[in-house]
């Protein structure tokens, strides 16, 4: 076939486009263009023809080149290495997770509030029966809510390691039709309402070690909610945290 003057297109004229588009792309995008233009002219689709071809070409395979950049940035490791860090004087801390078991898709919870010596305060775990991880992490908040209420304490940091429920509880005004909205009402309602001087944020799972333990433990138990007003046993070399010690963690950073 004897190709029509309006497909002999010539890419080769724009240096800057040869530096920045790899060869096999620009003729990947030239010979399907070159096909689909030859199908309108053959079967005589009602469709305009580019009055420029070469710059529909380029344009395609600029766009292509600026989104391929846009995902493929690379990105690298680097150690970091953390503690717990005490609440200032006057505020305590309430530490807590979620925690879910793949195979039976069991839900639990735990919570610990500590002082600024590290001083337990008092802690829960709570066996949640069957659920999602996020639903495990938002009962786990409003407990330790609850908890912190009870005991009457006024200045209080939240510590979590889900910074999805983090920021679902920092939007739970406006999250409309959502399933967990309710409860994240509720945990509003505990932490806006009887709670002074507040802040709720989200941490890795390494400042977050007791309460990750407690929420494990909680499917040791029945289900419902079991309280510790002292230091349960079975946590173990967890409470290390409490004598500084540090650990590392790999964060990915772009």
């Amino acid at each position: 076939m004897d190709f029509q003057p309006w497909l002999r297109i010539n890419l080769t004229t724009n240096s800057k486009w040869q530096a920045e588009t790899p060869w096999n792309v620009a003729f990947a995008y030239t010979t399907w263009y070159i096909w689909k233009w030859r199908n309108i002219r053959v079967f005589g689709k009602e469709e305009d023809l580019p009055f420029d071809s070469r710059t529909v070409i380029l344009k395609a395979t600029q766009e292509w080149s600026t989104a391929s950049s846009a995902n493929t940035k690379t990105t690298s490791n680097y150690q970091v290495t953390l503690a717990l860090e005490p609440p200032p004087p006057g505020y305590l801390k309430l530490n807590v997770d979620g925690s879910y078991k793949c195979a039976s898709g069991s839900i639990g919870a735990g919570g610990v509030i500590r002082d600024e010596l590290g001083n337990w305060t008092g802690g829960f775990a709570i066996n949640l029966g069957k659920g999602q991880i996020l639903e495990a992490e938002i009962w786990g908040l409003f407990f330790g809510l609850k908890l912190a209420v009870q005991k009457e304490i006024n200045n209080l940091i939240v510590e979590m390691d889900s910074a999805t429920a983090v920021l679902l509880f920092q939007n739970s005004k406006i999250l409309g039709l959502h399933p967990l909205a309710t409860l994240l009402s509720s945990c509003w309602e505990l932490i806006m309402h009887q709670i002074d001087n507040w802040v709720v944020k989200h941490v890795y799972r390494e400042k977050n070690m007791v309460a990750d333990c407690l929420a494990k433990g909680s499917f040791n138990f029945d289900l419902g909610l079991v309280s510790f007003a002292d230091i349960p046993r079975w946590i173990g070399t967890h409470l290390e945290d409490l004598m500084g010690v540090h650990r590392t963690r790999l964060v990915a950073v772009v």
